[in-house]
């Protein structure tokens, strides 16, 4: 299995793509650990998994994208004040010369939710949760019955542009809030994670006005999401997120409203989106594996010489 991390521009996010698959298909990449390909953050990530003996080095391929994914092309969706620059960027075409089998390609907040989901205690399931991140870009997933729902188009939890409270008390979109507190990246939609944190720290009157602005948007969101979705706990994940001052400042914010739900934050941190992607694509890996040792002619004689699924 290779795993690779991709830069943000289409035409650079395509070839490594196709690198990726490359790279399985030569037999450099044939573990869970193996090495990848440095990029930006919060960039597509794509996980691919070849399988001797079974035609094509690379059997299927999974791709986690920071942007919106179409459910039925398993193209990237570009919506107004996108952080990233990936366009209509299709996976699924870029990678079919390369994979033998399937392509799935879901958003890094859905296949976060999942990998969050796996580790969780068996004896206390999360079952009906929503996954709320906050990084450069703005996401949720809405996992209920233990699976992500997606919506018609796959764009549920798409939370940018969710009415909330902005920093003067009025409805704002939530993406607008950042720039009302100047906490963008310059030339971009992407939100400005360094000068957040900065802007959060310290026992001064300006923090504390920020982190108060920040919770009462952030609770804003979560208010219409236990509203429409019911779910029984808020995993909070990003990079800014799952800061202290942040989160407390959140669950402070959201306790006193009239329905609030338990909030806590996600368990994994390091790469979860490509810790979901690993899994489900494992998990599709064994299944090719099992169906094909199924159909196999029976097993040779001892000491004949036979084949081996790796």
């Amino acid at each position: 299995m290779c795993s690779s991390d991709l830069p943000a521009q289409p035409a650079q996010v395509a070839a490594a793509l196709c690198a990726a698959a490359s790279q399985a298909a030569a037999g450099t990449g044939t573990g869970t650990d193996a090495p990848a390909i440095p990029a930006a953050p919060e960039t597509p990530s794509a996980t691919v998994a070849p399988v001797a003996g079974l035609g094509s080095p690379v059997r299927l391929a999974v791709v986690s994208a920071a942007d919106p994914v179409d459910r039925a092309s398993g193209r990237m969706v570009h919506l107004p004040d996108s952080p990233f620059l990936l366009g209509d960027l299709d996976p699924v075409d870029v990678l079919a010369p390369l994979v033998a089998g399937p392509v799935t390609v879901d958003n890094d907040v859905n296949w976060a939710a999942r990998a969050e989901r796996a580790a969780a205690d068996p004896d206390a399931p999360l079952d009906d949760f929503t996954y709320v991140y906050l990084g450069e870009g703005l996401g949720c997933a809405v996992v209920s019955d233990g699976e992500v729902r997606r919506g018609h188009a796959g764009l549920a939890g798409e939370i940018t542009h969710l009415l909330t409270t902005g920093p003067a008390g009025q409805a704002v979109p939530f993406t607008e809030v950042f720039v009302q507190l100047g906490l963008r990246q310059r030339g971009t939609a992407a939100i400005d994670v360094g000068a957040l944190l900065a802007a959060v720290t310290g026992t001064g009157p300006r923090p504390r006005q920020t982190r108060a602005a920040i919770g009462a948007a952030v609770s804003g969101v979560l208010a219409a999401i236990v509203t429409l979705a019911d779910p029984q706990l808020i995993v909070v994940g990003g990079p800014w997120g799952l800061e202290a001052p942040v989160l407390e400042a959140i669950s402070a914010r959201f306790r006193r409203l009239p329905r609030h739900i338990p909030i806590r934050a996600a368990t994994l941190t390091d790469e979860p989106s490509l810790a979901g992607a690993r899994r489900h694509a494992l998990q599709r890996l064994r299944a090719v594996i099992v169906a094909r040792a199924a159909t196999r002619p029976a097993a040779h004689p001892a000491g004949a010489a036979g084949h081996r699924l790796v």
